[in-house]
């Protein structure tokens, strides 16, 4: 039984018994469909995303290492100090699943090491979202790209939130933005949600409050100036700054933290 591709990677979709193989098997092609849909992944991410403790999460690793399925890339790049990518078994074993060709074309040598703790945050906000049944199923930047081929700016993920039944857009603040930065966001914000309806609003998300409070204090001067068009009534409405001590916590603990 194949699963929806915007579902997959999402444990749930997989199991069809309690079985101990059955359920081995649900978190290996879980493993190989995230990692197929974000190109890498890290330890971290599978936390929220299996909800399991680090230590058996990495004698999983181990395993599927030994059999082939992933292999893991040192790097400095995240906390983790390594990512795991699919290996060519791997995706054969994904293509017999779901019965299509897929493609994966991501090296060590293709990675863009100084986006890598951005991108697993990114990772992390949805794996707890659909880990914990509040999101029915993402959309990667990767893949707003392939459909929106003549539009730049996107996303870091989009996520069906269950129970609003909305599209809803993730941004993930890993540093501070220029003025002029701020204000393209917020235009490209707004086209993508009236013009676009690639979603119907926009989450924050941040490892550190600073951030969203700097993000918060430049969008009001934004607003301030009628010259830039920006109706802060509208933003308040479809933009919202996530100050959960949960995820900042979270994402600062994971991914940061040294």
């Amino acid at each position: 039984m194949s699963v929806a591709r915007f579902e997959r990677g999402i444990l749930k979709r997989y199991i069809q018994s309690t079985s101990t193989k059955d359920r081995h098997k649900a978190k290996l092609l879980s493993l190989l469909d995230w990692i197929w849909r974000w190109g890498f992944t890290s330890t971290a991410v599978l936390e929220e995303l299996w909800q399991l403790d680090r230590s058996t999460i990495n004698r999983m690793i181990r395993r599927y290492i030994n059999e082939e399925m992933v292999t893991e890339v040192a790097t400095f790049s995240c906390r983790d100090k390594r990512l795991f990518l699919l290996k060519p078994e791997g995706l054969r074993l994904l293509q017999g699943y779901h019965d299509e060709t897929l493609n994966y074309s991501v090296k060590p040598s293709t990675l863009n090491f100084k986006t890598i703790t951005h991108d697993l945050m990114c990772q992390a906000i949805v794996a707890r979202g659909c880990a914990e049944g509040r999101y029915q199923f993402y959309v990667t930047e990767s893949e707003q790209a392939k459909e929106y081929l003549k539009k730049t700016r996107r996303c870091d993920a989009i996520v069906f939130e269950i129970e609003s039944s909305e599209l809803v857009g993730i941004e993930v603040e890993a540093s501070a933005k220029t003025i002029p930065h701020r204000k393209d966001c917020l235009i490209a914000t707004r086209r993508m949600i009236e013009e676009e309806n690639r979603f119907q609003r926009v989450l924050y998300f941040s490892h550190k409050r600073k951030h969203l409070k700097d993000a918060e204090r430049v969008h009001q001067k934004l607003f301030n100036k009628a010259e830039n068009c920006l109706d802060a009534n509208w933003f308040n409405a479809h933009l919202k700054l996530v100050y959960s001590r949960e995820y900042i916590d979270m994402l600062y603990h994971k991914f940061w933290l040294h």
